[in-house]
């Protein structure tokens, strides 16, 4: 039999939920064709800050007045006074002649640089680098920009030399790792990424913040290749010789457990997160974020009641500047069959933020599932004047349309949110859509349809039982491809060997093979199986017994399956039978 599953197959999986949106930390995601450069290198984690280029720029070379080119401090006052009236080109050409006449200057040259390699100006940044870079006292971290600037100018052999000439003037600093890194990953070369990762774990300064950083960098490395085991393993040990040190910045240890949450260390960034929670001013704007970062855990690793407790709280300290997790709120109590709740609470987000467009569709579900359909299509008639049309939109009116048995409609929905989806993000063409409209074509009795469609589900998902039993049960109940029904349907049962709707399919396909004897027994375990009596199980153990020579007893199991639902098609079969009795 088909199973009856939620309302929305669609709901499943909420682990991958976060309240920024942003995806799921720590889920391996599908390996790349290629290694690409990872775009977090773009701003590396060791550098200098953004902001007005004269702020704390001032070093010796040019507030020592005495040894300070003149020419020099001339520009740099210039470019002081031209940033003080807002003309801020003239005072970075003021400033960038001054660089270029002082080359001591060192903070002001890579604060140039800096703004010219994100301007993609890289001829800018290797001019005034390039003197600073020759003189034999240049840092490692001059020599680190130096590098990056060679790299966004293609000369990226000249790139990895400077890069090992940074490791070899700090050893014990993360600069020139970091910029190597960034080379290799620029010509794909994962294997040497890696080793340079590991490198750096020997070497960089044992010290908080430095581990922690590199731990930040084995997690820019994951997201380029995350199955590599190896490299997952690697952060965590560098990561765990900081946490056994005394840290006592809050911003380092939040960084710490970041990263561990990145790095698949879900339970040792909790603990952090939680001790953070702690000592955190209430109310404050970190305790807001540790709550998010707490409850996108949470859902991660599906577990509900601490996510609720975590978004509770941050609805509790500011209903207002979270509308996100009042949705998610609502996704809990919508998989709980808490509907009023889930309903109150969609609307709570809707209230704080009508931009939150899968809110309306929820919404809309929740009042079908009450029987309010006139008020599920006013919110889905909102949402569609709302926003332009997207797959999202057309995917979930297509599922509201679906709960109505309006199936045509709903099937003419998913088409179009595939279309958009094929070609502006194919990726969310995955298994869960397409079990909803291998159903709808089901439903709407176009098989050829509803197996194609069945079939990519299977495929994007081999182990999703529910749509090898649906694809099987419905080739059995036609009476078509029975091997195959049969091959199917065993593959669902050795997944979920007491689901009783399962057990019931596989009863029905042996029964349509002409072996009542061998149904029997599945048809018993179905029965045995379900939580609660079904009536389709009940209904085809009428038929089972009818055919074994049993009237009696068939007599019985439909009165029982009408009880529990009533049946034209059941009610004719006991009439005749008990009028022939």
């Amino acid at each position: 039999m088909k199973s009856n599953h939620p309302i929305l197959v669609l709901l499943a999986g909420m682990g991958g939920l976060l309240l920024t949106g942003c995806g799921t930390p720590g889920t391996p995601a599908k390996k790349p064709a290629a290694v690409q450069p990872a775009p977090e290198f773009v701003q590396p984690l060791v550098g200098l800050d953004d902001g007005l280029l004269s702020e704390d720029l001032a070093d010796s070379s040019v507030s020592g007045a005495a040894q300070v080119n003149p020419e020099a401090l001339a520009h740099y006052a210039a470019g002081v006074s031209c940033e003080w009236n807002d003309e801020d080109a003239k005072a970075v050409q003021q400033f960038y002649q001054a660089a270029l006449d002082d080359p001591d200057n060192e903070r002001l040259a890579i604060k140039l640089a800096r703004r010219f390699l994100k301007n993609k100006q890289a001829d800018k940044a290797l001019a005034v680098l390039s003197n600073s870079a020759r003189r034999p006292q240049a840092s490692a971290l001059l020599l680190s920009w130096f590098a990056r600037s060679e790299l966004a100018a293609g000369r990226t052999n000249q790139a990895l030399a400077t890069s090992r000439a940074a490791i070899r003037k700090a050893p014990n600093a993360l600069d020139g790792y970091e910029c190597q890194l960034e080379v290799f990953f620029h010509n794909n070369q994962p294997f040497e990424a890696l080793r340079t990762l590991n490198q750096a774990a020997k070497s960089v300064r044992p010290d908080p913040p430095s581990l922690v950083a590199l731990g930040s960098l084995y997690c820019l490395y994951l997201k380029a290749l995350p199955d590599n085991a190896a490299a997952r393993a690697g952060g965590i040990a560098v990561l765990d010789r900081a946490a056994k040190m005394n840290i006592s910045s809050s911003h380092t240890r939040q960084a710490l457990a970041d990263a561990y949450q990145q790095l698949g260390g879900n339970k040792k960034a909790v603990d952090i997160y939680l001790k953070l929670l702690s000592d955190a001013p209430e109310p404050s704007p970190l305790r807001e974020s540790l709550h998010e970062k707490l409850a996108g855990i949470y859902f991660q690793t599906e577990d509900r009641t601490n996510a609720m407790k975590q978004l509770e709280a941050i609805v509790r300290d500011s209903p207002t500047r979270y509308p996100r997790a009042w949705f998610l709120l609502g996704e809990l109590a919508f998989a709980d069959d808490k509907l009023a709740e889930a309903g109150d609470d969609y609307e709570n987000a809707l209230h704080w933020d009508p931009d939150i467009e899968e809110a309306y569709y929820k919404l809309a579900l929740v009042h079908i599932a009450l029987h309010r359909e006139d008020e599920a299509f006013r919110t889905v008639d909102a949402a569609r004047t709302r926003f332009p049309k997207t797959f999202l939109g057309e995917s979930y009116t297509g599922v509201v349309y679906l709960q109505v048995k309006n199936y045509a409609t709903a099937i003419r929905h998913f088409n179009t949110a595939e279309v958009i989806a094929l070609a502006t993000e194919p990726d969310s063409l995955d298994y869960r859509f397409y079990f909803q409209l291998g159903e709808a074509y089901e439903r709407n009795r176009q098989f050829n349809q509803a197996d194609a469609s069945l079939q990519k589900c299977i495929k994007l998902s081999p182990d999703f039982g529910e749509a090898l039993n649906y694809l099987g049960y419905m080739l059995a109940d036609q009476g078509e491809q029975l091997p195959r029904a049969r091959t199917l349907i065993a593959k669902a049962i050795h997944l979920e060997p007491t689901n009783g709707a399962y057990l019931d399919s596989m009863a029905w396909v042996l029964f349509k093979q002409h072996n009542p004897r061998q149904a029997l027994p599945w048809l018993l375990k179905a029965v045995a199986a379900s939580p609660e009596p079904d009536a389709t199980i009940l209904d085809h153990l009428g038929e089972v017994y009818m055919a074994l020579h049993q009237p009696a007893k068939a007599v019985e199991a439909w009165k029982k399956s009408l009880s529990i639902e009533s049946n034209p098609d059941v009610k004719k079969k006991l009439d005749a039978v008990a009028g022939g009795t």
